[in-house]
């Protein structure tokens, strides 16, 4: 199987996903190609591809827009094959935000009009250490209190990597 994965990253934590969707994905026996969405050739041709996993994170409420774009321009193609959503937020991360971070889900299909065979809410990360003072500031306020660890003297990562894998295996099952 030929197998196209698009990432979308802001802080560089889903582009990390993208790539270790790749490489396992590849350890069983497919073909994979990574594009970061903000790097896409014009003339990428989607039709060789048997399945494709769309990985983009959620900021300010919306996944990126540039994500948004290439999925409502190709979402009649995406929705013939196997395709799965990997959607990355600190809502997913949190308990109490999973809603949240399903509306951010639901909010990007209904705009694109993609209807994906799948989809993982997974938590994201905090980058302490390249935040500017404000981000840090809004970080520490809203998010890290929530989480209970508002040490900014450290980067906080909250991918679920086994979560990750175990839908990286469900999606070749049923792509396959």
């Amino acid at each position: 199987m030929n197998v196209l994965i698009v990432y979308g990253t802001t802080e560089g934590q889903t582009r990390k996903i993208a790539a270790r969707t790749a490489t396992h994905i590849r350890e069983h026996g497919h073909q994979v190609e990574l594009q970061d969405s903000a790097a896409l050739a014009s003339d990428l041709k989607l039709g060789p591809f048997d399945a494709f996993v769309i990985a983009a994170s959620v900021h300010q409420e919306h996944h990126q827009e540039i994500v948004t774009n290439f999925v409502f321009a190709h979402h009649e193609l995406l929705n013939t094959k196997p395709s799965a959503l990997i959607s990355v937020s600190l809502s997913a991360a949190l308990e109490d935000q999973k809603t949240e971070a399903q509306n951010y889900v639901d909010r990007f299909v209904s705009v694109t009009g993609w209807q994906p065979r799948m989809t993982l809410l997974l938590g994201g990360a905090l980058r302490f250490t390249k935040y500017d003072y404000f981000q840090e500031q809004f970080v520490r306020f809203v998010v890290m209190k929530r989480s209970g660890d508002p040490s900014p003297e450290r980067d906080h990562e909250f991918t679920d990597w086994n979560a990750l894998a175990d839908f990286a295996d469900r999606f070749l099952e049923t792509a396959g």
